[in-house]
């Protein structure tokens, strides 16, 4: 990223800095990987398995996220398509 930043490359910069902080989170979730929360006594460590949902709640879930994603894509489609455009203001209007 510094690299990036010294030749004034904005862009490979951003990108530089999501990849490195994607390799990190990645790193620490494989690092950790059948642990979500560790305790001290492993007992009492939450695990992958006793975190999840009931499969009929993960199946619900699944759908209504679906459902809710293809409405917010198809609003922000019509939002943006029905105001493209420049805005043209005229000159001799008079503000207040």
């Amino acid at each position: 990223m510094r690299f990036e930043l010294v030749k004034r490359d904005e862009r490979k910069a951003f990108f530089a800095s999501i990849a490195y902080l994607a390799g990190m989170l990645t790193s620490v979730v494989f690092g950790l990987y059948p642990m979500v929360l560790p305790a001290r006594n492993p007992v009492y460590s939450l695990t992958v398995a006793s975190a999840k949902a009931a499969d009929y709640g993960l199946k619900v879930g699944l759908v209504w996220w679906t459902v809710g994603i293809l409405l917010a894509a198809g609003y922000f489609i019509y939002i943006y398509r029905s105001l493209r455009g420049k805005v043209v203001v005229a000159k001799d209007q008079t503000h207040p």
